[in-house]
């Protein structure tokens, strides 16, 4: 199911994160990057962070079953990593959580779930949200303070969540002795609240909410990690669609979704979608979010898509930074998440919604600046087990990894002295198709990911030249 293996811990964490620099931002940093495909760059030298994201590899664990013990293990294990949450939650604070139930109970019996649970594929799964609840009330805040929330599609879910419990969510919230809260509805409150954009909003001024949006102090977003049909991936900022009440942002042709953050006049929501995120997140700010990547989704964010599969990534993933933390989950998806555009699951493009909260100072969406730290930091850059890290004694291009992928790969090459050096990417027939480096570079090991968006699936090779030395390697990219 998954082309994402286990991992040693021995590899160096973060190597790669550590100088990166993005294609599309970074030629300043490596002028001899040629290719716009080359969306992240790393060689050994010193780097600033301003964010750090948590990664665990739950391949192999209790956990990756979604044992709950295992997975509370595998939540607290993130929180130690970021170095607590201290700063982000205390006694008193009052907590809202939101999860994601997209598409409501009616695709829970669909084939195309492969034979696993909703819970599994689409949704926020309960276990998660049990040790994400019970390790804030270890922090200090009190259960009574806590809400779980969500906009609700249909009955079977609400009464509050479910009340035959089908899905497990009233047993996670009677066990944790907090709240759940309907956001399509006014309640506990007697009216809806308005929450304000700010000046760098787009689309939006305001958003109508729950009131509980405005009251809670923390909010605290744990999504499912997902490719997304029209806004290219879902984490913790795409999951904020579901905090504004739906029948208050549909439109008269189309009820069956928020199309007025869509698209309003029925044009492409290629540009208007992410704008809505950006202008969300700057309404309702996530202050810690929590990834469930332990099964997941790929192609698209629900059943009703057609290039929807079951996935298994194997990771959970946190930070408090929610760009820099959906950034991570990007480049899990074979995303550049620094780019303008994200390449999407059925074709074309959107715009970007990380790199626009980039652009208006809600966190950052540049890797270079972002510290990934715990078990499962080399899975960011798809890095191969058992690759040596010492210096070499000769040139050499290791096989790229994964291999097969799609669409992004990871390609390292070593150099034992400084050298005019090109890596270039050619079809079958010879024909070369693209320079990825080209120019005078420095001894020691490089690290670079591609992306083959824009080509069709096939084998490619990559070819190194550093002096007098060729060396070439086959890629197999399969979308």
């Amino acid at each position: 199911m998954s082309d994402i293996p286990a991992l040693s811990k021995d590899n160096s964490r973060r190597n790669f994160l550590r100088t990166i620099g993005a294609a599309a931002a970074g030629l300043f940093v490596a002028p001899y990057i040629k290719s716009a495909g080359v969306f992240a760059y790393a060689h050994e030298a010193n780097g600033q962070f301003t964010a750090r994201v948590a990664i665990t590899n739950t391949e192999g664990t209790p956990a990756d079953r979604y044992d709950p013990a295992g997975v509370r293990e595998k939540v607290r294990y993130l929180f130690d990593q970021m170095g607590g949450i201290g700063d982000v939650v205390k006694a008193g604070d009052k907590v809202a959580i939101k999860i994601n139930l997209t598409g409501g109970s009616g695709s829970a019996g669909s084939t195309l779930l492969g034979g696993y649970s909703i819970t599994e594929t689409m949704w926020t799964h309960p276990a998660l949200l049990q040790a994400v609840g019970e390790l804030l009330i270890d922090a200090g805040v009190k259960a009574e303070d806590i809400s779980i929330v969500d906009a609700l599609w249909d009955t079977v879910i609400t009464a509050p969540f479910g009340a035959s419990d089908q899905f497990g969510y009233r047993a996670v919230q009677k066990a944790l002795g907090c709240s759940m809260v309907n956001l399509n509805s006014v309640l506990p409150y007697s009216s809806f609240v308005d929450m304000p954009v700010g000046s760098n909003g787009i689309n939006f001024t305001s958003f109508k909410m729950n009131r509980i949006l405005a009251e809670a102090n923390v909010y605290v977003s744990i999504p499912k990690l997902k490719h997304h049909a029209e806004a290219g991936f879902t984490c913790s900022l795409k999951n904020q669609v579901g905090t504004v009440p739906k029948q208050l942002y549909t439109i008269q042709s189309n009820q069956g979704r928020r199309q007025a953050l869509h698209s309003p006049n029925g044009g492409s929501s290629n540009s208007y979608l992410p704008e809505s995120v950006c202008d969300l997140n700057l309404a309702r700010p996530v202050h810690l979010a929590i990834v469930d990547g332990i099964m997941n989704s790929k192609g698209g964010e629900g059943v009703w898509i057609p290039t929807f599969e079951p996935y298994q990534s194997h990771v959970l993933f946190a930070g408090e930074d929610p760009v820099a933390t959906d950034s991570v989950g990007a480049c899990l998806m074979g995303l550049d998440p620094e780019a303008g555009s994200l390449s999407l699951p059925g074709g074309g493009k959107c715009d970007n919604y990380l790199a626009l909260l980039n652009s208006r100072g809600a966190g950052t969406n540049k890797l270079r600046e972002i510290e990934i730290v715990g078990d499962g930091a080399s899975i960011v850059t798809s890095a191969k087990a058992g690759v040596a890290v010492t210096p070499p004694i000769d040139f050499k291009l290791l096989p790229n990894f994964p291999n097969p992928f799609n669409p992004a790969t990871r390609i390292v090459f070593y150099l034992p002295r400084s050298e005019n050096v090109t890596v270039a990417i050619f079809n079958v027939a010879g024909q070369e198709l693209e320079t990825l480096i080209e120019g005078q570079l420095p001894a020691g090991q490089h690290d670079l990911q591609w992306s083959a968006n824009g080509l069709a699936s096939g084998v490619y090779l990559c070819r190194m030249q550093a002096g007098s030395f060729t060396q070439t390697i086959k890629m197999i990219y399969e979308k």
